[in-house]
């Protein structure tokens, strides 16, 4: 079995998160819709709180957690889902959402085995706030994702009407 550091996984999932974030800024700069735009522009927006929530978090953290060895790292799965989500410039919303959808469930699944696996107090805390805000982030898209859906249709009739 793999040992890898609680540090060593953060930036495993920096790194995902960084991709993530690289393909939705493009998507933003060449999409013609304002929708999938405005999605983008909220999706990007979560990446960046948790890279900045991740960095308050190394900085205030003992080493102590950092440093901690975890032995079973369920990374390949993760690497393996997360590397089926392909970010293209002409996604629709629904897609875009979908592969969000799936992004943050591939994380939620990492954070939940990480968590679990866990004997260390402050290391599962760490994995189970992570766990928390995903959850957090799928459940606020869905709200947003709502609430769009709710003003397309309502400004339906008014255009075809015109």
């Amino acid at each position: 079995m793999a040992y890898r550091k609680v540090e060593d996984i953060l930036g495993l999932v920096e790194s995902f998160h960084k991709r993530m974030r690289q393909a939705l800024e493009r998507v933003e700069v060449e999409s013609r819709s304002e929708s999938v735009e405005w999605l983008s522009k909220q999706l990007r927006a979560h990446e960046l709180h948790w890279q900045a929530a991740l960095n308050g978090y190394g900085k205030r953290v003992a080493e102590g957690v950092l440093d901690t060895w975890l032995q079973y790292i369920p990374d390949e799965d993760v690497r393996e889902q997360l590397d089926s989500i392909r970010v293209q410039r002409d996604m629709t919303l629904d897609e875009l959402n979908d592969m969000n959808i799936r992004f943050r469930q591939a994380l939620i699944q990492l954070y939940e085995s990480l968590a679990n696996g866990s004997s260390a107090p402050r290391v599962k805390e760490l994995f189970e706030q992570l766990l928390e805000y995903e959850k957090s982030v799928i459940a606020d898209q869905s709200q947003k994702s709502r609430e769009s859906d709710l003003v397309d249709s309502e400004s339906l009739p008014r255009s075809q009407s015109s």
